[in-house]
């Protein structure tokens, strides 16, 4: 996708809810970066569409040129398929999807059938998907599968950031807790189960605030008479909808968050809640069981007010379960990424020939590489990272970096003794999948299970990753994508926390072909096409400007100068002529190879498909094998002092 493209969304693009301002900020961190976007709002009745909204839709799409990019939020496109799929071809179009509308609360279940099966219509006919969170990245593909429709386009995750804040004062001894509640007034928020649990809670040292539009206004009218029911109107206040600085003044002066939300896509006021260092009071609804994280609140089920009561109860009346809870908001608050960082990775899941674009190509290939990889990986330098962890911890934390379908893991997991954890870290929800579903027979030294957490996150910048308390860093065939300030990045945030870094497969920017014996193999062409091979490395891959072959040795020297002691390994491919089973890799790596030349040397295409002819012809024929360069490292901090 280019740098230009048009949003379109249902209705004024300036509306305050979670969705629009999601739109809103990735709008913005896009433009800082360079993008041209043109939003536009349209009229009619939405996501039950009405003929306003088909027309206005159908409108806007006809007057796009043809290969325009456009991305269409999902409260827009969900219920018109038909007016979609006649531009799928003509345009380049992405789907950005907060949550499926057929989980809205309140749907019959003809109108849910309805809107799912609309909805997985119209994706059916985009280019790429984005979601919001992890949550709908693995919904989607539930009821694809539950409908029987496909999904044609890869999905990538793009979580919201959120805008650095101070740290709310905890309450003083003897003042009133002031509980927020941040959410439009419309049933699945459950303001109304809110205020019936709020009435169970005992004493009169709190107070509640409510800010959000009354979107609903019968469910407004419930809310209030419930409020005026249990006689809390003194305590429990409805604001209605508030500018952005009324709603920071509003989280500085609060003591928690409360959000008790039959579903959400992903609950962005959590993480806001979250930036200031509240503790947070909500449901498990949707997505918001990955959104909270461990330690930093209470969770209950959606809909139940008397556990809803309790949780309020304990936080209102035991002051070391606050200060618990409170110091684990600001512990997770390090982890939060800002917008800028959801905006560089919204604009690397556009790019579907980037790092960051999902795709079955990654995971067929992934697949096809696996073996090579498992044959030419260091055992000697995994024994070593096994000593150094024993030597330092118990039940070590590893986190590994472009994970991919956890070959990595797989690979190293039964090397290592004892209990271990592992953060898995990856662009793309789908593979993130298969890795997690792989962990499941993986087992340590000893035979027993690991711990295994994923994390769908973009790997740039360095800072917004999740690596705080790793024991070790790992990674494999990701160097060669990575920028030198990356690198840099990634070394100085390792050495301020002496992590260990175990690096594999980084390729060298070598290869060559081998005849039967094995020999070197690399005429005039070949060093032609390796040339062009080498120069389109170096292109910027959602990292930076790439490094290729170099990435290696410059992460060796950046480690060396950051103290930390580099053992190195030679661990190369080497993919015997005649060898049946490895030809499907031979044969997927020079078309790769010819694909990047001719990219980087468009205007010598005839020439290029003749030489990928010509090799493809000679590996089939078992005359020529392939040898490709990797190496891996391992890296330990030197002891200080």
């Amino acid at each position: 996708m280019s740098q230009r493209f048009s949003l379109i969304v249902a209705g004024d693009p300036g509306q305050r809810t979670g969705g629009y301002l999601y739109d809103a900020h990735i709008v913005s961190a896009l433009r800082e970066q360079g993008f041209d976007i043109d939003v536009v709002g349209l009229d009619g009745e939405f996501p039950d569409a009405d003929a306003t909204a088909a027309a206005q839709l159908g409108l806007t799409l006809e007057r796009l040129p043809d290969s325009a990019a456009v991305v269409i939020d999902g409260l827009a496109m969900g219920a018109l398929p038909e007016v979609v799929a006649p531009h799928a071809q003509r345009l380049d179009i992405t789907a950005l999807l907060h949550h499926p509308l057929g989980d809205e609360l309140g749907l019959n279940a003809a109108d849910q059938q309805r809107f799912h099966r609309s909805e997985l219509a119209a994706l059916a006919a985009v280019a790429r998907i984005i979601v919001t969170s992890r949550f709908t990245a693995r919904r989607l593909p539930e009821l694809a599968a539950h409908y029987d429709v496909p999904l044609n386009a890869g999905v990538s995750v793009v979580e919201p950031g959120v805008a650095q804040a101070p740290i709310s004062p905890a309450a003083e001894p003897g003042e009133p807790l002031r509980l927020l509640c941040v959410a439009t007034l419309t049933p699945r928020k459950g303001q109304d189960i809110l205020v019936q649990a709020l009435a169970g809670v005992a004493g009169e040292h709190w107070q509640c605030d409510c800010y959000g539009d009354a979107r609903d206004p019968a469910f407004t009218q419930r809310v209030e008479q419930l409020i005026e029911q249990h006689g809390l109107q003194a305590r429990v206040h409805l604001h209605g909808e508030c500018d952005g600085e009324t709603l920071e003044t509003a989280y500085r002066h609060a003591h928690a968050l409360l959000l008790p939300s039959w579903y959400e896509g992903y609950g962005m006021v959590v993480t806001e809640a979250l930036a200031h260092g509240l503790p947070v009071i909500t449901t498990t609804g949707g997505a918001l069981r990955d959104t909270l994280p461990e330690g930093a609140g209470l969770s209950v089920i959606p809909g139940d007010s008397d556990a809803l009561q309790d949780a309020l109860n304990r936080f209102c009346h035991d002051a070391e379960l606050r200060h618990r809870l409170r110091q684990g908001a600001i512990k997770s608050r390090e982890q939060l990424s800002d917008w800028q960082a959801a905006g560089a990775a919204f604009a690397a899941a556009l790019n579907v020939t980037s790092l960051h674009a999902g795709s079955q190509f990654a995971a067929d290939w992934l697949t096809l590489r696996e073996e090579a990889d498992v044959d030419s990986r260091s055992q000697p330098l995994a024994a070593l990272a096994d000593e150094w962890l024993r030597a330092r911890t118990s039940t070590p934390l590893i986190a590994d970096l472009g994970c991919g379908r956890g070959s990595n893991m797989r690979f190293l997991a039964p090397r290592l003794h004892g209990p271990q954890r592992w953060n898995l870290i990856d662009h793309d929800a789908a593979l993130l999948a298969q890795a997690r579903q792989r962990a499941a027979d993986v087992s340590d030294a000893e035979g027993r299970p690991i711990a295994v957490e994923t994390h769908c996150v973009s790997l740039a910048p360095v800072d917004s990753v999740p690596l705080h308390g790793a024991h070790l860093v790992t990674a494999s065939a990701l160097l060669d994508l990575v920028s030198q300030a990356w690198i840099e990045a990634l070394v100085a945030r390792c050495a301020a926390q002496r992590q260990a870094l175990f690096i594999a497969l980084s390729v060298t920017g070598k290869w060559h072909f081998m005849d039967s014996q094995g020999e070197p193999v690399l005429d005039d062409e070949d060093h032609w096409v390796l040339a062009m091979f080498t120069a389109h490395q170096r292109r910027d891959k959602g990292l930076g400007a790439a490094l290729g072959g170099q990435a290696h040795s410059a992460l060796v020297s950046a480690l060396e100068q950051a103290n930390y002691r580099v053992e190195q390994a030679e661990t190369p491919w080497r993919l015997a002529a005649g060898n049946s089973a490895q030809q499907p890799l031979i044969k997927a790596l020079l078309e790769g190879w010819a694909e990047a030349a001719m990219t980087q040397a468009p205007q010598a295409a005839q020439r290029i498909t003749h030489w990928l002819q010509q090799r493809q012809q000679a590996v089939a024929d078992g005359a020529l094998g392939v040898w490709v360069g990797h190496c891996d490292l391992l890296a330990t901090p030197r002891e200080e002092g």
